[in-house]
């Protein structure tokens, strides 16, 4: 490992959890609001980064060519590949693709829009400085007697995909989530963008650089799977850590119009076969359920949810999700 390699390494290996603690799990998810109450979840990780590509010069560990200065980053879905690392000339330090994972969580990368493509086979999303960014992928549900959601909360790792199933040739780890029968609001796979030690005290992340999110997906072929989903922007003026709205909980009770969980979110219909999903941040709307802002503050992004309503049934993978900067 290079010096730059270590002093990353050293920096990056915080001990972190998933944003979406027990406040943010209540809520009545199919208008935003704020009802019900859910099972623990999320969990303590350790969030680290790897060494960014490989060593200076010579050949890297993820398909790097020869040539000059720094490599670049290949781009998301089926004809991009993924973000790998080509070497510099020798004695030229190559640009970071996928890092060696440091202490259990993340790889560190250059290309700051990919958030995940889950190729290094954890729940961490990629590492990435200025604005940090660290977060993990979860689930959770309303906690419904006879719910059933694979995985459990807090128990997230990305499936392996059969070679028939894949989006594209060396595409072999995606998120995936199945479950039914959950009644009270629902059920989601979220993605943190920061993981921290005190939840209460999680810092936000600030998405203004981007337009918007892109990802591949599917849904299950069953005929009784849904093809409805919702992507829903978990920010400090819809959550209640930042102190902008207010809990059901909270002394004297709050007016409706000033309740937290009133997310905003971007309804979507998908297919049994993948497709690549775009969705613009101007796009993203507010329900009528909670405390209504005037638009979204991409400066104060907490994450991103992929919900099923309540009453269904849902099969769903996720893959390649960046976030878009046109």
């Amino acid at each position: 490992m290079t010096a730059l390699g270590s002093l990353i390494a050293a920096c990056c290996c915080v001990s972190g959890c998933s944003v979406y603690g027990p406040d943010l799990r209540d809520g009545a998810l199919t208008t935003g609001g704020a009802s019900g109450a859910t099972p623990g979840g999320g969990g303590a990780l350790g969030a680290a980064a790897g060494d960014a590509g490989t060593d200076s010069g010579g050949t890297g560990n993820e398909d790097a060519g020869a040539g000059n200065g720094a490599g670049t980053s290949g781009g998301i879905g089926p004809t991009g590949g993924k973000g790998g690392a080509s070497g510099g000339s020798a004695g030229t330090a190559g640009a970071a693709g996928k890092g060696g994972a440091a202490m259990g969580g993340g790889t560190t990368i250059v290309d700051p829009a990919l958030i995940d493509d889950l190729e290094d086979d954890d729940k961490s999303i990629n590492i990435v400085n200025n604005p940090r960014r660290d977060g993990i992928w979860d689930v959770n549900n309303d906690g419904t007697v006879g719910g059933t959601q694979t995985p459990l909360p807090g128990k997230f790792e990305p499936t392996a995909l059969a070679a028939v199933d894949r989006p594209y040739a060396d595409d072999l780890f995606a998120a995936y989530m199945k479950g039914s029968g959950f009644s009270s609001f629902g059920a989601y796979m979220n993605v943190s963008m920061r993981s921290y030690a005190d939840y209460s005290k999680t810092p936000v992340y600030d998405a203004s650089g981007f337009t918007g999110v892109t990802f591949l997906a599917k849904v299950g072929a069953d005929v009784a799977t849904t093809k409805k989903m919702r992507v829903r922007f978990i920010s400090g003026d819809t959550d209640p850590r930042l102190g902008k709205c207010k809990l059901t909980t909270d002394t004297p009770t709050p007016a409706p119009t000033e309740l937290c969980y009133n997310h905003y979110y971007v309804d979507m219909t998908l297919k049994s076969t993948w497709q690549q999903m775009t969705v613009k941040f101007k796009d993203f709307i507010q329900g009528t359920d909670g405390k209504i802002n005037p638009s979204i503050d991409l400066t104060e992004m907490y994450g991103l949810e992929f919900y099923f309503a309540t009453n269904t049934a849902f099969e769903v993978w996720i893959d390649d999700l960046s976030f878009t900067t046109d």
